[in-house]
């Protein structure tokens, strides 16, 4: 039997982007600061960069694979939902309020699943709210699905899902679905439609403490291979005429030999792909970073943290010295590829100075792009135990990674949101930075 399935996203509104595939699903806003600058650089990066979660993606793609018709929207009271057998909510940590309060209304009328990392570690509220959730990753669960059976006995309740498919035998993402009614774009990589997508999952590093891709992923490493990647991109290349692709790994390169072979793939198929990674800078030497350029690779995102090592530790963060990152930058910036490196306020044994002294590191760094964000312990992290007596946030929806969410013995919110302005604008309001800037434009 065919069923209608709608994939309903549902966000807050606000004047700042919000991204639910960040952050390992649990999503982030970027909410930078309060300062002139700060809500300049908010605007901008609101319409450079959206894309959908991409556990979404795919269960479109087992869905569709199955005969059943799916379709994703954002959410609007505009939406007949009566003609739907089943709507599935991805969660999120950003947009929880506001998932809980459609969903209260929705739910005495359909039924409803949630999906995604949060609502996997956090069901709680959603189930008191009417919807049942799942648990584990989603398109695990709904490959090759007995759909009708599942929706017979439908339940409001936790579902435990220990499906283990291999990442070689999901499904083609269902981009064509999302397509139909949204366009996902990263202008940062160039004009024109963006897709995210997955090479490995997994990761087994020790920022596990505070990091929360291993909830849902797990810490053994898993790889799709290099031909099915390779395959995929070429697919939505022709079918969509997308040639700017996000990966979506934790941790790109951290297996070098498979990293190589994909990247000979990509080079093999001929085609002038525009790509993102966020890897690890322990991960990259000049040989890799070449074989990155060959392929098409032009942003790199990586997570510096912090230039204090006392900092880092407190943290369990580990991280090549402060003078190799900023030699392995260099060259990559040097040969054409764009970093943006990552920075964090707030870890436990920082102060104002400390924090400072890693802005002065950052603008010696002087990567293309530089972001600042609050240390936040998320719910189902290790360190949350650490924290959860120390919760000074009223809702979910705080814990965007620019806002204090706990009582710190050095910052209060005020403080670390001035921090904020401060770095950005010390940061970007450089006027090498803005030169280099404009003369990036141009080429």
């Amino acid at each position: 039997m065919k069923y209608k399935i709608l994939i309903l996203d549902i966000y807050p509104k606000v004047k700042y982007r919000i991204s639910k595939d960040l952050n390992g699903g649990y999503g982030t806003a970027n909410d930078y600061g309060d300062s002139w600058f700060s809500k300049l650089l908010k605007l901008y990066v609101r319409d450079a960069i959206n894309f959908p979660t991409l556990f979404s993606v795919q269960v479109c793609g087992e869905l569709n694979t199955l005969g059943h018709e799916v379709e994703f929207k954002n959410y609007s009271s505009k939406i007949n939902y009566e003609q739907y057998d089943l709507v599935l909510v991805p969660s999120s940590i950003v947009c929880h309020e506001s998932e809980i309060e459609v969903i209260k209304i929705l739910s005495k009328q359909k039924k409803v699943l949630v999906i995604g990392p949060f609502g996997s570690t956090n069901p709680e509220n959603y189930i008191k709210s009417g919807a049942a959730v799942l648990k584990g990753e989603p398109e695990n669960f709904f490959h090759k699905i007995n759909l009708s059976e599942f929706i017979k006995n439908f339940k409001v309740e936790i579902i435990q899902n220990n499906k283990v498919v291999s990442l070689d035998d999901l499904s083609m993402p269902g981009w064509e679905t999302i397509f139909k009614d949204f366009t996902p774009v990263m202008k940062f990589l160039g004009k024109g439609a963006a897709i995210n997508l997955y090479a490995s999952k997994g990761c087994p590093y020790t920022c596990f403490y505070y990091c929360v891709y291993p909830m849902q992923q797990g810490r053994k490493l898993r790889l799709k291979s290099p031909k099915k990647v390779v395959d995929e991109m070429v697919y939505f290349f022709h079918k969509l005429n997308v040639k700017n692709y996000i990966f979506r790994d934790p941790v790109f390169s951290i297996d070098r030999k498979h990293t190589i072979l994909l990247c000979e793939e990509i080079i093999k198929s001929k085609i002038k792909f525009n790509i993102a990674i966020e890897t690890h800078l322990k991960n990259i030497d000049n040989e890799l970073a070449d074989i990155f350029l060959k392929c098409g690779i032009k942003l790199i995102y990586v997570g510096v943290e912090s230039a204090d090592e006392e900092v880092k530790q407190s943290a369990k963060r580990w991280s090549d010295e402060n003078d190799v990152q900023i030699e392995k930058i260099n060259y990559l910036e040097k040969i054409g590829i764009k970093i943006k490196t990552m920075y964090i306020i707030g870890f436990p044994e920082e102060n104002r100075d400390k924090f400072l002294k890693t802005v002065d590191y950052a603008i010696k760094v002087n990567s293309s792009y530089a972001q600042f964000s609050v240390f936040t312990p998320y719910p189902g992290t290790p360190v949350y135990k650490d924290y959860e007596k120390k919760i000074i946030a009223k809702k979910f929806e705080d814990f965007n990674q620019w806002k204090l969410v706990f009582e710190h013995k050095n910052f209060d919110e005020s403080s670390v949101r001035n921090l904020l302005d401060l770095a950005y604008k010390k940061y970007y309001l450089r006027f090498s930075w803005i030169i280099n800037f404009f003369i990036r434009k141009l080429l």
